[in-house]
């Protein structure tokens, strides 16, 4: 089996292209630390292929990703990973214009072009790492609770796209809570190993599951996110 993970140097991203690796995939990475996909191609000699990419620069990273699975031969899965998210508590535009740059417009390119080249082959698994932070707005970072509505919705409708057009193409939502990475900023409860959040992502994404929630607790969490009154949200 051959994926292509776009945002593989840290995190969810990362951690799932070592677990593939161990599992025997053929396991292509991009992102922009071209530092970190080296060392991981070294790691697994002859198992990975690497590509730097910005998803900032669409058009560049459409062509980035159109060579590289020429150069694997094809894909089976394409996971997207890439995503970034700040605290803006004081709502200035930067930060907010930032991330919905990554998040939506080049989360945007990267899913329809995977889309096109599963439909051109017939078949295919797009696999998009949202958030359980998708479910409700937050006023501590409201453009990445936005963002990553608008990815879950977007799997959502790529679904339906595909399923009405009779394709063998799985959309995976995998809505984390907060795991043990990068992105996640100051004290946080219920905090996830990501070696044991990828792990539960694998097993959803095996089952070419529609939406995988992760870990398990999480569950009853983004349950009860979408149940409060919106009153009781804002005093959370």
């Amino acid at each position: 089996m051959r994926a292509i993970i776009i945002g593989a140097t840290s995190g969810i991203g990362e951690e799932m292209a070592r677990q593939m690796l161990d599992e025997g995939w053929q396991v292509g990475v991009t992102g922009r630390r071209v530092d970190r996909l080296d060392a991981l191609a070294g790691a697994h000699p002859g198992k990975v292929e690497t590509a730097a990419m910005d998803v900032t620069d669409p058009l560049s990273a459409e062509a980035t990703l159109a060579t590289l699975i020429e150069r694997m031969g094809g894909a089976d899965m394409i996971v997207l990973s890439s995503g970034i998210g700040k605290f803006n508590k004081d709502l200035e535009t930067g930060p907010e214009l930032e991330t919905l740059d990554v998040n939506v417009t080049g989360f945007t390119h990267m899913a329809l072009a995977a889309m096109r080249y599963f439909a051109g082959q017939g078949q295919g698994h797009l696999v998009i790492i949202s958030s359980i932070a998708s479910r409700r707005g937050d006023r501590a970072a409201p453009a990445y609770n936005a963002s990553k509505a608008y990815q879950a919705r977007y799997a959502e409708g790529l679904r339906k796209w595909a399923a009405r057009r009779g394709l063998d193409i799985a959309v995976t939502d995998v809505q984390p809570g907060f795991v043990d990475t990068a992105i996640v900023q100051g004290k946080v409860f219920w905090l996830q190993p990501v070696d044991k959040a990828v792990r539960q992502i694998m097993a959803g994404v095996k089952a070419r599951r529609s939406r995988v929630v992760v870990t398990r607790r999480w569950r009853l969490v983004a349950w009860a996110m979408e149940r409060v009154p919106e009153s009781l949200w804002h005093r959370m």
